[in-house]
Formats: structure tokens, C-alpha cells, sequence
């Protein structure tokens, strides 16, 4: 994109968000279910036409099944404090991105339901994996 070799991009705001601020590039549309406060004005890709349409990105800790619910409970507790941090959250929103902690349970809830969500519409699509 910045280097000119093609017209249009669909990324992760952490990736894109520094060259849409620095100039380099043009925001068209955000693919989250509401606006982004860091991009106010800039519209859903659901309000530019396609209703129903929500997809983004995310970034989640996991590890080894079995893992000892103690560990997993103040892992969870020690980064939630981090990532709620005032100065954290700033930092994120910054980079066009916002800071959503929650439970063990409702991550892995969450993955399933993503997991769900796009085996559909890769079933959908007829498309086949070699």
C-alpha cells in the first residue's frame, strides 16, 4: 500500500492506524461492529453498505491444556492489571485499538464461537482445502 503497489488494504488497526495518522494512507472503513473512538469518523464497513458485517482482530493469552486453575487464575489477574492500566489503555487507543479484558471462560467461550462462526462461512463459500 504505502509503497504504492496496491489500491486498497484490509488490516488490523495496530498495522495500518500509524499510517493512516502519519498520512500515508486513507481509512475507508473499520471492520468492528462500531466506530473505533480512536477513528470517530471513520464508518463501519456495515455502514458503508454491507449490514451484519463485523470481523477484526484480537490478541489473547492461552496455554497448555491442563494448566493448573490457580496459575491461570493469577495469570489472568496480573495481566488484566496490566492492561487496564491508565497509561496501557492510552497507549493502545493511540494505536487505534482498545483494551478488553475478561475471564478465562469467556475467552475460550469466545473462541468457539468464533471458531463456529467462520467454519460456517467457509462451509458457505464451497471452498475446499487441499
Amino acid at each position: 500500500m504505502v509503497a504504492g503497489q496496491a489500491q486498497v488494504l484490509f488490516n488490523g488497526m495496530l498495522a495500518t492506524w500509524p499510517s493512516v495518522t502519519g498520512g500515508k494512507l486513507r481509512a475507508l472503513a473499520v471492520s468492528s461492529a462500531q466506530r473505533v473512538p480512536t477513528a470517530k469518523d471513520t464508518p463501519t464497513v456495515a455502514e458503508q453498505g454491507l449490514p451484519g458485517f463485523e470481523t477484526g482482530s484480537f490478541q489473547g493469552v492461552v496455554g497448555a491444556a491442563g494448566m493448573p486453575r490457580e496459575i491461570v487464575a493469577r495469570l489472568n489477574a496480573e495481566l488484566t492489571r496490566v492492561l487496564n492500566a491508565p497509561e496501557m489503555k492510552e497507549r493502545f487507543a493511540r494505536q487505534g485499538t482498545e483494551v478488553r479484558t475478561g475471564t478465562p471462560e469467556s475467552l475460550g467461550t469466545w473462541m468457539r464461537a468464533e471458531q463456529a462462526r467462520w467454519a460456517k462461512v467457509v462451509k458457505d463459500s464451497g471452498t475446499k482445502f487441499d
